[in-house]
């Protein structure tokens, strides 16, 4: 007869173990993109078991060592606790991968670091009282269907067997590892499906810095061009204008019906044929502050965590410093609280004055998420901010950042024909404050000689079949200014990290910064290029072709069959374009490790 302690154990083991299964399960039936083909179901329930397997192995040393103890309301106490545990991580999973189509990733541990945030969207977006009764109850009956094996009597593990729990998981964490998770499939929903919750958490939290030189590809005597100075000149030169850069968040190309919408975008489709549009632009990650890095300092991605997040980070060459040089005033205006995401220490530390949430009267709210204030009240701020730039006789550039267009999805009533509480109403809804903002705009005196850029941070969602899918990162860019931007499109491959000098280069502005996107008007086709990442994959897509680094020193190559699927076949990787891949991404991460991104 098996141990009373050891039975418990067990018993655990059994409720987690099934906990793992249908959590996966519920993420299978969330996309109707997954493989279901059975020898790649079987291998995600089969790898899914290694990780599962993993973490318990960890799990179990706090649990045998209550069990060790003679105290039996804590061993049952703590019983109760491990099954709420065990079906509060599993729904949270379960939300999260509808949310982002992924397991447990870097995202959820900085959304734990401001959890503030998490857990106000959490309440604003779901009925928490109702899911936790709910898991309460589900709770509930699972400990009374272990009461029969939960009696344990004066029996003990025993010295060996702990002994034994205590070696397993000093096996098994050092040898098992998140890449194996590629052998499931090459569809990344049975990748990110076969993951363990617990296992892929821990392992997020300690790789969210990763050096690149320690874990990437590296070349020697990397040659890449670093822009230094740029004496631009046109007929723009000499009037300066303002430029207000709204960048949007999660707003997707598909949503513009340029690029096959559904009209939830009318105020930017009306816009579409007075502005200037890069019909092509793609976004470096899937995060707010990846897209604020690749506008504001014009690098590629570097891994692990944006710039924006990191230490010693002020005094960077960046877009506002052009603009400096240029005589601007410099702000960054958010309807949130810009602690967030270390927004506001990046963007004071590199000379912009913050205008955030604390900045905003209340009897202007009119209505505000755990996110920040709508975005309609936001864009009062940003004229407000123009008004007083132009009454001092100031030229301004002033950042934007929405956040309307988040979970929960609420916004003020009666704006548009669709009732809050969806994805699909909220892009409509920051549709119609752009559309009212640049109404607004145009009734004031500084209009005429104002450039508005309105830009995406990242899309809605960056998860697909595909490891990088390319068509996840595709993103509209437009440049409106009817007095001083004539209307055009620009069906050339840039990337949002382009954004900086070729912006630039329309101002006609000179400035002398260390950018590493180049002027798309100042180079020819066969230099274009994207750079799509993750916090861990870097990709860089060139001629069709999507080369991707990964973190075990490797490198692996796609041909891109379809851009509006992500459909990819896989290549031998092209030297050349590898070489381009390394130099870009080692020089980024050396340039900002090395302390030569600060101006001199």
């Amino acid at each position: 007869m098996i141990d009373g302690r050891l039975r418990v154990l067990l018993t655990l083991l059994m409720t987690y173990l099934l906990a793992q299964v249908g959590t996966r399960i519920a993420m299978l039936m969330l996309t109707e993109s997954i493989s279901l083909n059975p020898p790649e179901l079987l291998k995600t329930f089969g790898f899914g078991l290694i990780y599962d397997i993993t973490a318990w192995s960890v799990i179990a040393i706090p649990l045998a060592l209550i069990l060790s103890t003679r105290r039996d309301r804590l061993i049952s106490v703590s019983v109760f606790f491990f099954d709420f545990v065990t079906v509060l991580v599993a729904v949270t999973l379960v939300l999260f991968f509808r949310e982002f189509g992924t397991n447990f990733n870097f995202i959820a541990v900085d959304y734990l670091i401001y959890s503030h945030e998490l857990l106000g969207n959490i309440w604003q977006s779901f009925n928490i009282p109702l899911i936790m009764i709910a898991i309460f109850l589900v709770t509930v009956a699972i400990y009374n269907l272990q009461s029969r094996f939960l009696k344990i009597g004066r029996s003990h593990i025993g010295l060996l067997n702990f002994a034994l729990i205590i070696l397993i998981p000093l096996v098994t964490v050092p040898i098992v590892q998140s890449e194996w998770r590629d052998f499931v499939s090459s569809n990344r929903y049975n990748v990110e499906t076969a993951g363990n919750g617990y296992y892929e958490f821990v392992r997020a939290y300690f790789t969210n810095e990763l050096d690149y030189e320690t874990f990437y590809m590296t070349k020697e005597n990397v040659n890449l061009d670093v822009v230094s100075r740029v004496d631009n000149n046109n007929e723009l030169s000499n009037v300066r204008p303002n430029v207000v850069i709204v960048t949007v968040e999660s707003l997707n190309a598909e949503y513009l019906s340029m690029f096959g919408g559904t009209g939830l975008t009318p105020r930017l489709d009306a816009l579409v044929d007075k502005s200037y549009v890069f019909t092509r632009m793609y976004a470096t990650g899937t995060r707010t502050v990846r897209g604020l890095e690749a506008i504001t300092l014009s690098l590629p991605p570097t891994p692990g965590q944006s710039i924006v997040r990191r230490k010693d980070n002020d005094n960077l060459s960046s877009l506002g410093d052009a603009f400096r040089q240029n005589g601007y005033e410099r702000d960054f205006i958010y309807g949130g609280y810009g602690y967030f995401d270390n927004m506001n220490a990046f963007f004071e530390g590199n000379g912009y004055t913050i205008k955030d949430r604390t900045s905003i009267p209340d009897n202007e709210i009119i209505h505000e998420t755990i996110w920040g204030v709508a975005d309609e009240v936001l864009f009062t701020q940003v004229l407000k901010s123009m008004d007083d730039h132009f009454a001092k006789g100031e030229q301004a550039l002033e950042m934007v950042m929405t956040t309307s267009n988040h979970r929960p999805f609420t916004f003020p009533e009666g704006r548009i024909d669709m009732p809050s509480g969806t994805r699909n109403a909220s892009v409509k809804y920051t549709d119609w404050a752009i559309g009212d903002f640049l109404e607004r705009a145009a009734t004031k005196p500084w209009f005429d000689n104002t450039i508005f850029v309105i830009v995406a941070d990242h899309q809605a969602l960056a998860a697909g079949k595909a490891t990088l899918p390319v068509n996840c990162y595709h993103i509209p860019c437009l440049i409106y200014s009817p007095k001083l931007i004539e209307s055009g499109k620009c069906e050339r491959l840039i990337s949002q990290m382009d954004l900086a000098p070729t912006l630039l280069g329309m101002l006609g502005l000179p400035y002398e910064e260390k950018f590493l996107g180049h002027d798309i008007n100042r180079v020819t086709e066969t230099e274009d290029r994207a750079f799509i990442s993750t916090y861990q994959l870097l990709g860089y897509v060139k001629n069709d072709t999507l080369t991707i680094l990964s973190p075990d020193k490797k490198a692996t190559a796609w041909h891109i069959d379809d851009w509006q699927t992500s459909e990819y076949s896989s290549l031998e990787a092209d030297s050349a374009l590898l070489d381009e891949a390394v130099a870009y991404y080692q020089t980024a991460a050396y340039l900002f490790k090395s302390g030569q991104l600060k101006k001199q």
